[in-house]
């Protein structure tokens, strides 16, 4: 959604907040406006009404992630890990780290983590909160800054986890199994990848929304507009932050992404030629599961709802945005 502003009198019209005083409710596209637009000159005509460029702030996304990703795959990665942990000793590679939130709680279980990620935002934010959160346990965590399609580590681990999507910013098969070749690089020898696939609304165009309350004075509204591309195999979507501090707007953040159109009978073929065994194929499990982390100063409870990112409607909704979790096992050497 676009802000227009009149080059006469300057009035502005935010299609997200729409015109309430004079009875344009939220969302009314501006070209659906009928008439004078303009409440301060009253002039008709067009080409008068320009949209205002979008504002993009580096570390926004980072800053506002933890609110909106909620609790999703944080206790269920926590008792799958501490469950494999029992059996035999564990090592954990998480790839697209982001500001630490599964990595982080692993740590504090007394797990070895190893967290990588190519934006410097998060992995400052990780920083931060990896610093304050484990205290005397922070040699348990390691994060890299690196391209996880690109990953080059000294190290192999027993477990590697891909949550939230990461496996499909490959969004073609040859990028997949190049993919997947680095990631058996870096497992042991019968080694366990977990992979979260997102599948988008059944629509062909979709847009979900959420707003959190972040600070007292401090209201954000997330609003993610995408749409599915079936004969191109993938889906776009376009994320939009719009921060409101004591009622009044602050500059806008928005970023465009492209994912694979990924089934998960789709992804256990390319999983099983790579020489892994499918130990688990679950549906939205990461969002189903009522154990909260332990309450700290980050985890505060009105802040841990609706989980899942970018995706914001509770899973099993009528045609929502739905989530599978996919466990395998490396059983033989990569043969692509």
């Amino acid at each position: 959604m676009s802000v227009y502003s009149c080059q006469v009198c300057k009035f502005r019209y935010d299609e997200w907040l729409g015109d309430t005083k004079n009875g344009v409710p939220p969302g009314v596209p501006f070209s659906h406006l009928a008439g004078s637009v303009c409440t301060t000159c009253g002039m008709q005509g067009e080409g008068r009404h320009l949209p205002l460029p979008e504002a993009k702030y580096i570390g926004l996304e980072a800053t506002y992630y933890d609110q909106f990703a909620g609790k999703a795959g944080i206790a269920f990665y926590r008792n799958w890990l501490m469950q494999e942990a029992q059996l035999a000793p564990v090592s954990v590679l998480e790839l697209g780290v982001g500001t630490g939130r599964i990595a982080i709680e692993l740590a504090r279980c007394g797990l070895s983590v190893c967290g990588v990620d190519n934006s410097p935002d998060m992995l400052e934010m990780a920083t931060k909160k990896k610093r304050r959160m484990l205290k005397d346990q922070e040699d348990l965590l390691v994060l890299v800054e690196q391209d996880v399609r690109e990953l080059q580590l000294d190290s192999t681990f027993t477990h590697i986890l891909l949550p939230e999507g990461i496996f499909q910013q490959a969004t073609c098969r040859a990028e997949q199994r190049q993919f997947l070749a680095v990631i058996g690089q870096h497992l042991t020898a019968n080694g366990t990848v977990a992979i979260d696939l997102l599948l988008p609304p059944v629509n062909s165009k979709w847009s979900v929304m959420q707003r959190k309350f972040v600070f007292p004075d401090r209201m954000v509204y997330q609003k993610v507009e995408g749409e599915t591309l079936l004969a191109e195999q993938k889906f776009r979507y376009t994320l939009t932050y719009e921060t409101f501090l004591e009622q009044m707007e602050q500059p806008r953040y928005r970023v465009e992404r492209e994912l694979a159109l990924l089934l998960p009978g789709e992804l256990h073929l390319l999983l099983e030629a790579a020489g892994y065994e499918i130990v688990q194929s679950m549906e939205n499990v990461v969002c189903h599961h009522s154990e909260l982390p332990e309450q700290t100063e980050e985890y505060e409870a009105d802040r841990w709802q609706h989980g899942g990112y970018p995706f914001a409607e509770p899973p099993g909704a009528p045609g929502a945005a739905t989530r599978w979790t996919i466990i395998a096992k490396k059983i033989s050497a990569l043969s692509l």
